[in-house]
C-alpha cells in the first residue's frame, strides 16, 4: 500500500497538504564559524536535499528551491545531458544556502569550541499529488492531520 493509499485510507481528502522534513546533523567545531559547512559535508545534508528536488514528486510538480535557483541564474551553468542534474544542484545548495532560506540550521553548544549542529529543510506537498508516486521522498518524515489526529511516518 502506497503512502497516499494508507492517508486516504484515513480519511483525509487530496487537497491537505501532507509536510515532509528531513533532519540531519554532526559533532562541530564552532569557534571557527565553519559548522555548517562541516555538518553538510559530513551528513550529505546538501546532497539528499537536491536528490529530493531534482526527482520524484517534488521535481515533476515543481519546488520554490528550484524556481529560485532558475530565477536567480544558479543552473545557468549547467550543461545539458551531463546526467549529472542533482550533483550540480547539490553544488549550488553547498555554495549558496547562505544567501536563501532552503536550509534551517541550529547549533547547541557544548562548550567555547565544540558543539553539535543540526540542518534540516521541510516542504508541504499536497496529498493529490501523491497519487501516482509510492515511495516519496525515502527517508523524509511525513507528517499529515487526519480527522482522527496528527500522522507521523518515518520514511
Amino acid at each position: 500500500m502506497s503512502l497516499y493509499e494508507k492517508i486516504k485510507a484515513l480519511g483525509v481528502e487530496d487537497n491537505v497538504s501532507v509536510n515532509f522534513s528531513y533532519e540531519d546533523g554532526a559533532s562541530v567545531f564552532h569557534f571557527n564559524e565553519t559548522h555548517i559547512e562541516t555538518a553538510m559535508g559530513e551528513t550529505g545534508f546538501a546532497y539528499t536535499l537536491a536528490e529530493a528536488i531534482t526527482s520524484g514528486v517534488l521535481y515533476e510538480n515543481g519546488n520554490s528551491i528550484l524556481d529560485e535557483m532558475r530565477e536567480e541564474g544558479l543552473l545557468d551553468d549547467y550543461e545539458r545531458g551531463e546526467e549529472a542534474f542533482t550533483d550540480f544542484v547539490s553544488e549550488v545548495i553547498e555554495s549558496e544556502h547562505w544567501n536563501f532560506g532552503w536550509i534551517e540550521h541550529s547549533t547547541e553548544k557544548h562548550d567555547h569550541k565544540r558543539g553539535f549542529t543540526s540542518l534540516s529543510a521541510e516542504f508541504d506537498i499536497p496529498l493529490a499529488d501523491l497519487k501516482n508516486d509510492p515511495m516519496p521522498l525515502i527517508g523524509w518524515t511525513a507528517s499529515v492531520r487526519t480527522p482522527n489526529g496528527q500522522l507521523t511516518v518515518e520514511r
